[in-house]
């Protein structure tokens, strides 16, 4: 204990004792006792202030849960054992092997689950791995996606299906490109990463279809988003 803390408690207790703490009616029986009192209630004051200063320098706050609803919010979030059984026993099924939980856990904080798995897999691709699973997530490229493009034609690989969403490559553009009369020729992959990449919309293509009475090549539209931008 510090010496100045130790002081204080002595003086304290030396004003307890001649009674200079007593009742409010003491204090305020004569005005010649107000300095008196004054100066007793600093005291008072200092005292409890060094007193909480030095309780407090015993504390270690470290070791304090800071944020215990973020801690609550993130246990809540974690999947219970049953499903993680279930998931493991489907991807068992589906050829993945035997996934320990932390796998299991660490695939669904990737966005991967056993319902999209067999969802890839029905679109074609049966031989996708639970590395090409996670970057297809990452790239959020969906089941949906994947499926409409192969209805509107396209053979499209795993890394395929990544390239054009990242390239923000919609099959909802794309479908709405054939409407105006462009071919997957025209509508190459590499093509459709080239429009989207600068954002040629559908709408910029029937609307120089209208004006012009005939459709802009690829090029065209290209190099008219580049110019008017």
């Amino acid at each position: 204990m510090s010496t100045k803390f130790k002081n204080l408690k002595n003086d304290l207790k030396d004003l307890e004792q001649e009674g200079h703490l007593g009742s409010s009616s003491q204090l305020s029986s004569s005005s010649g006792k107000s300095g008196s009192s004054l100066a007793n209630y600093v005291l008072l004051f200092a005292f409890l202030a060094t007193l909480i200063f030095y309780t407090g320098s015993k504390i270690n706050f470290s070791e304090i849960q800071v944020n215990p609803i973020e801690n609550f919010v993130q246990e809540l979030n974690q999947p219970d054992e049953d499903l993680l059984n279930r998931m493991g026993a489907w991807m068992t099924e589906m050829g993945y092997g035997e996934l320990t939980h932390e796998e299991l856990i660490a695939l669904r904080e990737e966005g991967v689950t056993a319902t999209y798995t067999s969802q890839i897999r029905e679109v074609g691709y049966t031989d996708v791995t639970l590395d090409e699973l996670v970057a297809l997530q990452n790239a959020d490229v969906s089941a949906t996606f994947a499926r409409m493009m192969k209805e509107l034609g396209y053979e499209l690989s795993i890394q395929d299906l990544i390239d054009l969403r990242e390239n923000d490559v919609t099959a909802y553009f794309t479908s709405n490109m054939m409407d105006l009369g462009y071919t997957i020729e025209d509508l190459t992959k590499e093509n459709l990463m080239r429009m989207r990449s600068i954002g040629v919309t559908h709408q910029l293509a029937e609307e120089l279809l209208n004006e012009n009475g005939v459709r802009a090549t690829v090029d065209e539209l290209i190099r008219h988003r580049i110019s008017n931008q």
